[in-house]
């Protein structure tokens, strides 16, 4: 197949600034399937250059992460234990011109006919094609920058642990952070046919947030440096489980 920055030339997904940018304030509420059944809902809450994600992590507990696009940092929160890690957030490698990111050279990535309103937003349906199977994915550009799921490669817990990670490590992922897309529903299907993963969004509500969502609270312990001197990652015991146990894509 051709690399992934070829098919990308020429493309929206190469040139965001075609398009006027959209800002949007408040949440979009989905869930991830996997392959087993297995449903994890979670929230974005977005405004202008932020993305907080918040993942249900059973028993009333939540597991968050928040993208600063402008500081270029992501910061995951530990509620259980009072702590958080902030790493830089690396966004858009795989629509560069300097070529297709690690691990995508045989993948292609092309815009697909039509368009479909997904709970009233209007979305455009592209296709992401490996030698393990396919992937739809359908964005629209009235809900802002999409800034990834802060689970990729230079993450907290790396790019290829499976879980959320092995979900933002999908050529898709990688292909839609930092740019004016954001997206409602993603489906992968094996080589064989089976689906293997999917991300739906399930509401969409415009509302003010505070300025509190974006910040680590006051008072917790800040890891960062810590976890430099470990090598940057996060010692499984303290890996929130709602992480954990996130579904991730083919």
């Amino acid at each position: 197949m051709k690399k992934l920055s070829a098919l990308l030339i020429g493309s929206v997904l190469l040139f965001p600034h075609v398009l006027p940018a959209q800002t949007f304030e408040g949440k979009v509420s989905m869930k991830v399937t996997d392959a087993n059944g297995k449903t994890v809902p979670f929230v974005f809450n977005l405004r202008d250059g932020l993305s907080r994600l918040d993942i249900d992590a059973g028993q009333g507990s939540t597991a968050s992460m928040i993208m600063n696009s402008a500081k270029k940092e992501m910061t995951l929160l530990m509620p259980q234990q009072k702590m958080y890690m902030v790493q830089p957030l690396t966004l858009a490698a795989a629509a560069s011109t300097a070529g297709a990111p690690e691990g995508t050279a045989d993948v292609s990535f092309e815009q697909a006919p039509g368009t479909e309103k997904i709970l009233g937003y209007d979305c455009v349906k592209f296709v992401a094609k490996t030698k393990d199977g396919t992937t739809e994915i359908w964005t629209t550009d009235q809900l802002g920058t999409f800034l990834g799921l802060g689970m990729g490669g230079g993450g907290p817990m790396g790019g290829r642990r499976g879980g959320a990670s092995s979900a933002a490590s999908q050529p898709w992922a990688q292909a839609l952070a930092g740019k004016n897309f954001f997206p409602l529903r993603v489906v992968s299907q094996n080589a064989g046919g089976k689906e293997t993963f999917r991300m739906e969004a399930t509401a969409v509500e415009k509302q003010s947030l505070p300025d509190s969502l974006f910040v680590p609270p006051a008072g917790w312990q800040n890891l960062s440096d810590m976890m430099k001197g470990m090598g940057g990652g996060i010692p499984a015991g303290m890996m929130p489980p709602g992480m954990r146990g996130m579904p991730g894509g083919n």
